[in-house]
This record gives structure tokens, sequence and C-alpha cells, in this order.
């Protein structure tokens, strides 16, 4: 059965008041700890951010270091309405003279008239290839496969074969059009070039394949011999066009094998009036690189100044002011920034500057002027080597961050830190548990021994009552 404890009941002392103000007392080391705790944690915080910084240096420098950085080309073309063009990092800078006779197409074939989209063709077998039509015959385009349609009552209507076509997706469309008076089936080859004609052959079920009637009234062979009953609206042709001066024949107007590295699109003719294309160096690319590159090295250095600083003005320290990593930290960064590559290519010598406060200014104009000679690729690739200033920084950020580096070995010992905290305050939980219960234990004791007194006096309070009142009837 459990025991109802009132402590205090006997001598009417407050011992759970007493006993709390006693242990808020003893609790106060708790209470250092947990400020001391906090106090580290935070640091553990602004380390964090200076390593979030050299990882984001880490990242500038990075691009820094490929061939691709300093590779950017840009095509461009005198008359635009001609043609469109586009440069890998592979195109040799050089300028060419264009001139467009003949623009790829697409073979068109259309239909005779029908009354409408649901009117009966006829049924058999449609068959459709792709090859290239030249003196009287047709050669057939190895690269793709021919197409053959089983045409019935299911889909025997205009619509139905147009649907029955589209649906195998095998290199040609279909489509219904209506001239203002019927409706005719076009059929478009997917692809330009004169290697991708069209010949459509029938089966036709009514026995006759060359008729004007039944499925044969959509056959089209112009090859010597055939029977034609589709009409070709648009010759299949490949693009004809002069790059200085040599002639060169493609199937499509999208070139991507005439120059290295080079795609042209071509948009029209332009017959005895050559446009000039060119490729050059577009340093677009790698001044956006050299400046994210800046403005890290910027970011990081700020960083660790501004958690390292001592403000004299409100008298305040930063958090990790005073601490010999940031120190380190500070050194590294503005000795690497001021290493000579290859004997003397350094920062400044490509137009970026180390200023008073530690940060980096570009001078733009400078700056192009050494991407554009090579100076800045040399500077930060040393020379392919390898061992440029993008390396160095990259070295220099995995050492901090790496096992055993500066920040990763200072942040480990502030997590060490708050565990010896931890161990600490969990010992003295224990302490003072067992001093708040020795507190009680005492002042129950006390309290017994107070109301056992208590009992005692008001005992012989009554027995000398008792004894005077006998007394004074004996008197009478």
């Amino acid at each position: 059965m459990a025991t109802i404890s009132s402590p205090g009941l006997g001598s009417g002392l407050d011992i759970n008041g007493l006993v709390t103000q006693l242990m808020s007392l003893e609790r106060r080391p708790i209470t250092v700890l947990a400020t001391r705790e906090a106090g580290v944690q935070a640091k553990i915080s602004a380390y964090g951010s200076v390593k979030g910084a050299f990882s984001q240096l880490k990242t500038a420098a990075s691009a820094l270091q490929l061939t691709a950085t300093f590779a950017g080309r840009r095509a461009s073309i005198a008359d635009s309405t001609v043609a469109g063009v586009g440069a890998t990092t592979s195109a040799v800078p050089g300028s060419y003279s264009l001139e467009i006779t003949q623009l790829a197409q697409a073979q068109k074939l259309v239909s005779g008239n029908f009354s409408g989209s649901t009117a009966t063709v006829g049924t058999g077998t449609l068959q459709i290839d792709f090859g290239t039509y030249s003196a009287g015959s047709f050669t057939a385009n190895s690269a793709k496969s021919g197409l053959t349609l089983t045409i019935d009552s299911n889909n025997n209507t205009l619509a139905g074969i147009r649907d029955a076509i589209n649906g195998a997706k095998a290199g040609v469309t279909a489509s219904i059009v209506n001239d203002g008076s019927s409706s005719r089936l076009l059929l478009t080859s997917d692809d330009t070039g004169a290697k991708n004609a069209l010949r459509v052959t029938t089966t036709d079920d009514d026995g006759n394949n060359t008729d004007a009637a039944g499925l044969s009234q959509l056959v089209y062979d112009a090859s010597t011999g055939g029977t034609t009953r589709l009409t070709e609206q648009l010759a299949a042709r490949d693009a004809q066009f002069k790059l200085d001066n040599l002639s060169i024949t493609r199937s499509s107007n999208t070139v991507t094998d005439l120059i290295d590295g080079v795609t042209v699109n071509l948009f029209k003719t332009n017959s005895g009036s050559p446009t000039t294309l060119t490729v050059s160096r577009d340093n677009g690319s790698t001044v956006s690189a050299v400046q994210a590159f800046v403005k890290a090295y910027n970011d990081t250095i700020t960083t660790v100044k501004n958690l390292s600083a001592y403000n004299a003005d409100t008298k305040q320290a930063a958090l990790l002011q005073g601490e010999g990593t940031m120190l380190s930290l500070q050194q590294n960064l503005s000795s690497t920034a001021l290493r000579e590559i290859g004997g003397s290519s350094t920062l400044s010598s490509i137009g970026i500057a180390l200023q008073k406060d530690g940060t980096l200014q570009v001078d733009s104009s400078k700056l192009d002027q050494a991407i554009t000679s090579g100076a800045a690729a040399a500077l930060f690739r040393g020379n392919g080597t390898g061992n440029g200033l993008a390396s160095a920084f990259v070295g220099m950020v995995d050492k901090a961050l790496g096992t055993g580096g500066i920040l990763t070995s200072r942040t480990e010992g502030l997590n060490n830190q708050v565990k010896n905290i931890d161990r600490q305050r969990d010992a003295l939980t224990i302490r003072l548990d067992a001093v708040e219960k020795r507190y009680r234990a005492q002042f129950n004791a006390m309290d017994s021994i107070v109301s056992s007194m208590q009992k005692t006096a008001s005992f012989l309070t009554t027995q000398l009552e008792a004894l005077a009142n006998t007394t004074k009837q004996s008197n009478k």
C-alpha cells in the first residue's frame, strides 16, 4: 500500500520549498555547463559556415581546371536570314564563304478527288518504299525499311488509310486536305533528301493494279514503265551549297558534319551572293567561370575575417576571434592567391588584383585580353600540366577539409568538448539526485524529531495541568 507523505506536517516547516531553494544553488554548475555548451555549439555552427564557403571555392576553382572552360567557341554568319550556325569547343576559329543554291526538301504526293474522308477507296495491300529515282529507275534506301499495310473493310476509307499509315510511324505522314470541292490524301516523307522519295505500290483486290479504281488509285512509281496515280506536289531533293567554292550536297538542311564542331541550319538560297560564316573564340563562358571563382574567393575570405574580427567600437569579439585556425586559413588563402605559376604568371598579371582588405578585384579589359592570348588558361591550368593555380586552390581546400585538416581537426575538437560537457552534466545530474535525496531525508528526520518533541511537551503540559487542579481541590 502506498504511503502518503506530507513533509513538514509535524514541524510546520516548508520542507519542499527549502529543498527546492537548496537544489537551485546546487544546480548552478549545470547552468554553467549549459552556457559553455551553447558557446561551443555556436563555434561549431560558425565553422560550418567556413566549411561551406571553402566548398564553394573548391567548386569554382575546379571549373577552371577544365579544358572546356577555356575553349569556348562562337559561330556567326553575316546574313542570318540565310542560315543559322552554332559551334562547340572542338571548332577551330576560321572564316568561310557560304553560298546556298538549293534547300533540301521532302517529297509530297497527293491523291485524286474523293467525296470526303469517309469515301471508300478500296481493299488490298499498300506498299510504301523509300529511295532514289535516277535515270528512270528506283533504288531503295538501305537505311530505311518499307511499309506494308493490309487495307480491308475496317480501314478502306480515306480516313482509315490515313490512320493506318500514321499508326505505323514508318517515315511517312498522311493527312487529308480539302481543296474546296473535294478531299484528297496527302503523303509526306518525314525526311528530306533525294534518297527519301516515296514509291507507293498496291495489290488491289479488284484484280487490276494499274487502273484508276480501288486501291490502285494510290499508286506512285516514277521509274520507267511505272503507273502513277498520285501526283507529286514537291520533289524529294538534297541541299546543294558551296563552302569556299567547294560544291557540297547533303540530304538535310541541318548540317553537322560540314566543319568540325560547327552546326549549320540552312534557311534559304543566296545564289550569287555568298555570305560569310565565322568561327571565333568565345570568352563569355570563361569570363563567367573566372568571375565565379573571384566571388567564391571573396565570399570565403570575408566569412573568415568576419567570424574572427574584433569590433573596437562595440568592444565585441566575433565568435571565432582569437582562434589560431582562422588565422591559418586567412594566411593560406592569401598566400595561394599570390602564388606564381611558371615563374611569373600571377592573378595580377591577368587582371585580378589583391586588395588591401584581402578580396580580389577584376579588371575586365585586362582579363579579356589574357583569356584571348591564352595567359589565363596557362595560369589556372598550368599549361595543361595540372599544376596551375586552380589546382593549388583545390589542393588547399582539400587539405583544410580533409582528414587531419585544420578545419576538420578543429571541428572534431569542438565536438569532443560537447561530448565532455555531456558527460559532466550526466555525472552532476546523478550527484544532484543523491544530494536532493539526502536533503529530504535529513529534513524528514528533523521533522519527525520535532513532531515527537511537540507530542511530549503536549503530554507534559496536560499532566502538569491535571496535577495543579488536584492540588487546588485538596487545599479546599
